[in-house]
């Protein structure tokens, strides 16, 4: 084999490469937004994610690009890792259809319709038909399909010259003596893992290897590991999608090559025994380019059958790879999924940002429970977790804020205008909430570093202000994240009750200090409890009025905090909590 032949091969990888590449975008350009809305929407059960993966596969030709497309979708939150597995095992049949759209490249006729029908007539005339439609087309969708014939026509082109580039190797001892090596299937199936992993494509790799069949050297004992490296090699584009995503997303990403390791795995445990007892005679016979698109095909059918059923284990395995924290990730899975992918979807970025900004008030509802709880009974640990805690509700803000402000400024959905309003409008008062936690475990700390101890009474007030905070939180949080508005208007008399209670304390505090029963620093120490206590009520009062702000858009401020006071809900609800909390004290 010359340098010129070489060179030759190396021309025709890279159209068949570009062609490939031109031939899919063409696809995707003419399906538009579709082919991804489809990929999310239709994948509710195991055998649409299965059927879903092939058909999309086999329209854009790249397992690999359907992966990364399932695993943006993941990273999203549009799709569950259980869904995104049986796509990616679809796709692994889908990448298929390549191989046997390259056979067609061996066509060949001297006479009549032969002639007509064969490669070297009809690939030339589908480019001159592609390019004509691509310049000289106006509409998106007839350029589209010029771009999909001419990709079609430079992909066949290619093919064609590396065929011919290899020809001469039929006859070349090196090349003949470097096959032999590759009787050992380890290190067959370790050089299709490299030729797969530098080109980055699975069609290619068994494209590369149909061109090389025409030398009529190669045998099906070399083919067929062959083939499965080329099926792990191809990974590569895969993993290189896990930079940057989630934990989920990466899981989806590593479920890839799960899949294509138990492929071959699978293969290998049904066709090695059987072919040392002698069942499959035909390996010895020389390889063609329509046998190894069917070996190819037979492969990957077989082991996705026999994977599909096995799903959940495979989602199993993913989650050893990437290890699950249930508490790290529970609070921090939200966040990940505010992504710039999912603002192409405004329902369902707005449904992100609303399940992102309900989680956010659970964390501020833990985080007041827990500093409240460390007055009296102080626990570095748990004053940690309050610290991690606001920390987190800082970035809920930063994020939310930002992924929220772009979203609109993108796109105007009137529907879902009251949803972004409100997630919009609580995030200062959830984040706040997390501030005064702080404040309340940093007095916490003040109370148990210098010794300080409160007298039975003052002990006792708190305890009862304490129990009234934390039915507000409790109270405030649930109407946030069930838009419950019959919830939400019991918040307003409870905070007018916390006042109260707030004022009075401050009143006995002052008497206890007249009377020599407390000291200035406890003194400090409870005003500022106190004032912390009356802050986080009033920052529930503000998340309550955007609750029924939302589920009724003419809600006035004025009738939530004046005309609900002459209600009856209201009236009824204030009596009802005077009894419960201020003649306690």
């Amino acid at each position: 084999m010359s340098i010129f032949d070489i060179i030759t091969l190396l021309g025709g990888l890279a159209f068949f490469l570009f062609g490939m590449s031109t031939m899919g975008n063409g696809l995707k350009s003419l399906a538009g937004n579709r082919m991804e809305e489809i990929l999310w929407r239709l994948s509710s059960s195991p055998v649409k994610g299965l059927l879903l993966g092939t058909l999309v596969t086999a329209v854009i030709q790249s397992s690999s690009a359907t992966s990364v497309m399932v695993v943006s979708f993941v990273n999203a939150g549009m799709m569950k890792l259980s869904q995104s597995i049986t796509v990616i095992l679809g796709s692994q049949i889908g990448t298929t259809i390549t191989g046997w759209v390259l056979t067609l490249a061996g066509a060949s006729g001297s006479s009549g319709f032969a002639r007509v029908v064969s490669a070297s007539t009809f690939v030339p005339f589908l480019g001159f038909v592609g390019a004509v439609m691509y310049m000289f087309c106006k509409k998106q969708v007839w350029k589209s399909t010029g771009t999909i014939l001419l990709g079609f026509s430079i992909l066949m082109t290619g093919m064609s010259t590396m065929s011919g580039s290899v020809n001469s190797l039929k006859s070349d001892p090196s090349f003949i003596g470097l096959l032999t090596l590759f009787d050992n299937p380890f290190l067959a199936m370790l050089a299709g893992i490299v030729l797969a992993a530098i080109i980055q494509s699975c069609s290619a790799g068994v494209g590369i290897l149909q061109a090389l069949s025409v030398t009529g050297v190669l045998s099906y004992t070399v083919c067929v590991p062959l083939i499965m490296g080329i099926n792990i090699g191809a990974c590569s584009p895969v993993l290189l999608s896990m930079m940057g995503s989630t934990k989920n997303g990466k899981r989806a990403a590593i479920s890839y090559m799960v899949g294509c390791v138990l492929t071959v795995v699978i293969v290998s445990i049904i066709f090695y025994p059987l072919r040392a007892l002698g069942v499959f005679n035909f390996m010895d016979v020389t390889a063609d380019s329509v046998g190894i698109a069917l070996i190819n095909t037979i492969m990957r059918v077989i082991a996705v059958v026999l994977m599909t059923p096995l799903h959940k284990q495979i989602e199993r395995v993913c989650y050893l790879l990437v290890r699950y924290n249930p508490e790290e990730d529970a609070d921090s899975e939200y966040l990940e999924q505010l992504t710039e992918a999912a603002q192409r979807y405004p329902r369902t970025a707005v449904n992100l940002s609303t399940a992102a900004v309900h989680k956010m008030a659970e964390i501020a509802r833990q985080a007041v429970a827990e500093a409240i709880g460390l007055i009296g009974n102080y626990d570095k640990a748990v004053a940690e977790r309050v610290a991690n805690r606001e920390a987190l509700l800082d970035k809920y803000e930063d994020k939310l804020g930002s992924f929220m402000m772009q979203l609109l400024a993108n796109e105007a959905v009137p529907e879902l205008e009251l949803e972004a309003e409100k997630t919009l409008s609580s995030l200062s008062d959830l984040e706040r909430l997390g501030d005064h936690a702080m404040n309340i475990a940093e007095l916490a700390a003040e109370y148990q570093e210098k010794n300080l101890t409160f007298s039975e009474e003052a002990l006792s007030e708190l305890n009862t202000l304490a129990n009234a905070l934390l039915e507000i939180t409790q109270t405030t949080t649930q109407a946030f994240c069930e838009n419950d508005p019959q919830r939400a208007v019991l918040v307003e008399p409870l905070e007018e009750v916390v006042d109260i209670m707030c004022d009075e304390l401050k009143l006995r505090h002052v008497t206890r200090l007249q009377n020599g029963k407390c000291t200035i620093s406890l003194g400090f120490v409870f005003n500022d409890l106190i004032n912390n206590y009356e802050r986080v009520s009033d920052h529930c009062s503000n998340l309550a009025f955007a609750t029924l702000k939302a589920c009724n858009p003419k809600y006035k401020p004025h009738e939530y905090t004046s005309g609900a006071e002459s209600s009856a809900v209201f009236s009824e609800a204030f009596l009802q909590y005077t009894e419960k909390y201020i003649n306690s004290l």
